[in-house]
C-alpha cells in the first residue's frame, strides 16, 4: 500500500511540472512585441481587451444597405471581426486569405456557430467592390448558408475613426506609396461587442481560433468536449496562442490523485472488513 500511495504521490508532483513547463501566467496581458522601424511607430493594435465597441455605428453592407453593427452580432453568437482595406495590395490579401484558410479547416460554419465581419479602414471603398470581394471568397468557402454568416463593410470616415479607436487599432496613410500601414489584427468578440480575444498575424492555428470562439461565446457554443478544453487552456498574448494553464491542470491533477487514491483506500477498507468477517466467523 505504501508503495502505490508514493506512486500516486509522484505522479502528481510529475503533472504538476509538466504543466509548469507547457504553460503561463494568465496574468500576463500584454500584446506579442512587434520590433517595428521608427518609421512605423505608432500602426499596430493596442491591448483593448474587455472593453466593448458600439454596436450602434452603422455601416454598409454588400447590397448597398446601411445597417448597424448590432444586426451582426444576433443570436448568441461570437465574431470575428479584421479591420483591413479591400484595395490592398499586400497585406490584407494575406491576411483574409489566412482567415479563410483557417476558417475552411474549422469544423463550424459561419452563420452557424459564428459571425465573420471584415470592415474596410478606407472611407473611399464602397459596396459594389466589397460584394465582388465576397463572392470570390464565399465561393472558395463553398459551404452552404456562408452569405449569412460572411460580411464586408465599408463605411464613413468618422464611423471607421470611432470603430478603430474602440479596437486600439492603430494605422496611418502613407502618401508616397499611397496605402495604408497597418497591422494584421483580427478580433474575437462576444455576442455583445465586448473584445475578448486579438489574434495578430496572416496565419492563425484552426484549435486557437476555436476556443477564442467557445471562450467569447460565453458557454452558449461548442460542447462538453469544447468547453473542457478551454478549461485546461488559456490564452497567451505573449506567444498569440492558447497554451496548457498550469493552474487548472494541476487541479485536474489533484482530482484525480484524489479519485485514485480514495478508490483505492475504499477497496482496501472492503478487503480489510471481508478479512476481519471470515476470521471472526
Amino acid at each position: 500500500m505504501q508503495a502505490s500511495v508514493r506512486y500516486i504521490f509522484f505522479t502528481f508532483l510529475l503533472i504538476g511540472s509538466l504543466s509548469q513547463l507547457w504553460s503561463y501566467d494568465p496574468n500576463h496581458t500584454i500584446l506579442k512585441d512587434n520590433k517595428l522601424p521608427k518609421e512605423l511607430e505608432g500602426i499596430g493594435a493596442t491591448d483593448t481587451v474587455g472593453t466593448s465597441i458600439d454596436l450602434r455605428l452603422t455601416f454598409n453592407n454588400e447590397n448597398g444597405e446601411e445597417i448597424s453593427l448590432s444586426e451582426l452580432f444576433t443570436e448568441g453568437k461570437p465574431v470575428l471581426l479584421s479591420p483591413v482595406y479591400y484595395k490592398c495590395p499586400t497585406l490584407c490579401n494575406y491576411h483574409m486569405n489566412g482567415i479563410m484558410t483557417v476558417l475552411k479547416n474549422l469544423d463550424w460554419n459561419a452563420g452557424k456557430q459564428y459571425q465573420y465581419v471584415a470592415i474596410s479602414i478606407d472611407p473611399s471603398e464602397k459596396p459594389p467592390l466589397a460584394s465582388e470581394k465576397k463572392a470570390a471568397y464565399i465561393k472558395e468557402y463553398g459551404r452552404d448558408g456562408a452569405e449569412n454568416g460572411y460580411h464586408l463593410l465599408t463605411g464613413s470616415t468618422a464611423n471607421i475613426h470611432t470603430l478603430t479607436d474602440q479596437l486600439g487599432f492603430r494605422y496611418k496613410w502613407d502618401e508616397e506609396s499611397h496605402q495604408y500601414i497597418h497591422a494584421s489584427v483580427a478580433y474575437i468578440l462576444t455576442p455583445d461587442g465586448k473584445i475578448s480575444r486579438i489574434l495578430q498575424g496572416i496565419s492563425f492555428d484552426a484549435r486557437d481560433l476555436k476556443l477564442s470562439f467557445i471562450e467569447a461565446g460565453e458557454g452558449k457554443i461548442g460542447n462538453f468536449i469544447d468547453r473542457f478544453a478551454l478549461f485546461c487552456f488559456q490564452f497567451d498574448p505573449s506567444k498569440n496562442k492558447y497554451t496548457l494553464y498550469a493552474y487548472n491542470i494541476m487541479q485536474i491533477g489533484a482530482l484525480v490523485t484524489f479519485l485514485v487514491l480514495a478508490a483505492f483506500l475504499l477497496l482496501f477498507w472492503i478487503k480489510n472488513l471481508k478479512e476481519n468477517d471470515q476470521g471472526v466467523a
